[in-house]
């Protein structure tokens, strides 16, 4: 009898009428990351499987950095739409140093910001200022004025993350911006109640700096259509920087890694896990991930590089090579509390 999900779960498609054979689970070895909640027993269940790995632009299985930079070569301001689907948007940006982004606020949906590299300085109304960095992602609440500004010495590379259909505005004390959609800016009020984090939110938290002191890894961000989880740890559980090393385990990361799978890699048969209705993407915040995909093969990703995979697809993401990996885990939903789907 084995003990991880990839080894309790018999990765076999049972198909019947169209459907497949499902089990709702959670990595019972895995550690179950802040505010996992117990489950109950495992039960099994129909879903009708489509098709997996089927992408719809902007949103492809992998954007790497390096093609992005090539692309806009020349340009040290840019902003590039990388994730579109049901529930959120992504924007890969790129801006030299004295850029300013002027005040605005997003009446109804939070705003997360990862940067890859570079420094911001951001402002957020009723926070201390923000030194963002490599590593750094900035949790800005609904009702809340914020402004920022790229500083250093080189450009500045970071992902702005929103819920779809975000609206933004601007504090009318400010000169008023010229509009973007073809219609008018005009002067307007509502009731302005500051919005305030809950654990585990808070307004800035920095990957390489929680490294020092601990595993970083854990939910960092839990709001209304935005989620992020650092999933931090060593292909190698023995590597010599692995302060967990000896330990079982150690250092894998958890749910969602390799899990024991051995032989040839079919991306056409039943591994991993899936989510049934929402996507699951994740940034490279350091080291390499190898990510399987439904339908696309094994891809591997560096540093400032996205993988994305669609709803129904079968995926199994790992680290790779020596030294520290980490993967941030972004969708619209908490995936550590969510059900995972693994073929039964």
């Amino acid at each position: 009898m084995t003990t991880t999900l990839q080894k309790t779960i018999t990765l076999a498609a049972m198909v019947a009428g169209g459907c497949l054979g499902l089990l709702f689970a959670q990595d019972s070895t895995a550690p179950a990351g802040r505010g996992a909640r117990d489950k109950g027993p495992v039960k099994t269940y129909w879903v009708e499987k489509t098709s997996g790995g089927v992408y719809v632009p902007p949103n492809k299985p992998i954007t790497r950095l390096a093609d992005l930079k090539a692309k806009h070569a020349g340009q040290a301001n840019w902003s590039e739409l990388i994730v579109k689907d049901p529930e959120h948007q992504a924007v890969y940006n790129s801006a030299a140093p004295g850029t300013k982004f002027p005040r605005s606020v997003h009446p109804d949906t939070p705003e997360m910001m990862v940067v890859v590299s570079g420094e911001l300085h951001v402002d957020i109304e009723g926070q201390a200022p923000i030194m963002a960095t490599r590593g750094s992602i900035v949790n800005i609440l609904r009702t809340t004025p914020y402004s920022f500004e790229v500083a250093g010495n080189t450009p500045a590379f970071w992902l702005t993350i929103d819920p779809l259909n975000f609206r933004t505005m601007y504090p009318s004390e400010d000169p008023a911006p010229a509009p973007k959609l073809g219609g008018q800016m005009v002067k307007v009020s509502f009731g302005n109640r500051p919005a305030s984090y809950v654990e585990p939110n808070m307004p800035h938290w920095n990957l390489f700096e929680a490294a020092k002191t601990k595993n970083p890894s854990g939910v960092r961000v839990t709001e209304d259509h935005l989620f992020a989880n650092p999933i931090y740890g060593f292909a190698d559980p023995n590597d010599p920087l692995n302060p967990d090393r000896g330990n079982p385990g150690g250092g894998r990361g958890g749910r969602g890694g390799r899990g024991g799978a051995t032989g040839p890699f079919d991306p056409h048969s039943t591994f991993g896990h899936m989510h049934t209705g929402p996507a699951e993407w994740w940034l490279v915040q350091s080291g390499q991930i190898t990510a399987r995909f439904e339908n696309v093969g094994e891809l591997v990703a560096s540093e400032g590089d996205v993988l994305y995979a669609t709803p129904m697809t079968w995926h199994q993401m790992g680290f790779k090579g020596p030294g520290p990996s980490c993967r941030l885990a972004l969708g619209a939903y908490d995936f550590i509390n969510m059900n995972n789907t693994a073929g039964q």
